[in-house]
């Protein structure tokens, strides 16, 4: 069984980066890649930015047969700030599909979060509350773009797919040890590259 790591976060965009030649469609891919980044590494009002995001948003987010709908920049902003306030943005893919086109970027995944046994998201498995678990799932996802610049996501989630695994108590990162990790690779991925980017639209 293959456990979430978190230096994995951006092996997918980095695929598509490698083969992905149009400079519009690179750019999308490396506005998703530092987007991710910031998202685990807690740093999310920098995803906000105008050179990152419209300045309304829509967030679709489909789990467990429950749709959140975030319509505008105050709502987005209140969802990040409850995951990064619960410490629960430390998550991503064990497998990941990226594509890329003048509509966005289309995403196929399987998505993992390193819990423990007592967290709400655990509340009717019957795990040890003490234990550490995998929950992962498979979802499809849209992330629209409009001139260079991210439109919202649109999750969907495969709910039939979900699976809490035990791992060993290493695999819990916090969200401390998380933006450490990330951060060569966030680096990689500096703003003005983002805003040079745009220059393309």
């Amino acid at each position: 069984m293959k456990v979430f790591e978190v230096r994995d976060v951006p092996a997918g965009v980095d695929a598509a980066l490698a083969v992905v030649e149009n400079p519009k469609h690179r750019h999308v891919l490396k506005n998703y890649r530092r987007h991710a980044l910031l998202e685990v590494s807690g740093l999310w009002e920098d995803i906000l930015v105008p050179s990152m995001t419209v300045e309304n948003p829509l967030y679709r987010l489909t789990e467990r047969g429950r749709t959140q709908v975030c319509d505008g920049m105050a709502e987005v902003r209140a969802l990040y700030d409850d995951l990064t306030s619960r410490g629960a943005n430390v998550f991503g893919a064990l497998e990941e599909e990226v594509a890329v086109s003048d509509y966005g970027i289309f995403i196929e995944s399987v998505f993992a979060q390193v819990v423990r046994g007592a967290d709400p998201m655990l509340a009717d498995e019957g795990v040890d509350p003490e234990g550490i678990y995998q929950v992962s799932h498979r979802f499809a996802a849209a992330w629209p773009y409009r001139d260079g610049r991210l439109v919202g996501e649109f999750v969907y989630d495969d709910t039939g797919s979900w699976q809490v695994d035990e791992v060993d108590a290493s695999a819990l990162l916090t969200p401390a040890q998380a933006r450490d990790a990330l951060a060569p690779f966030l680096a990689q991925s500096p703003l003005s590259e983002i805003e040079e980017g745009l220059r393309l639209f």
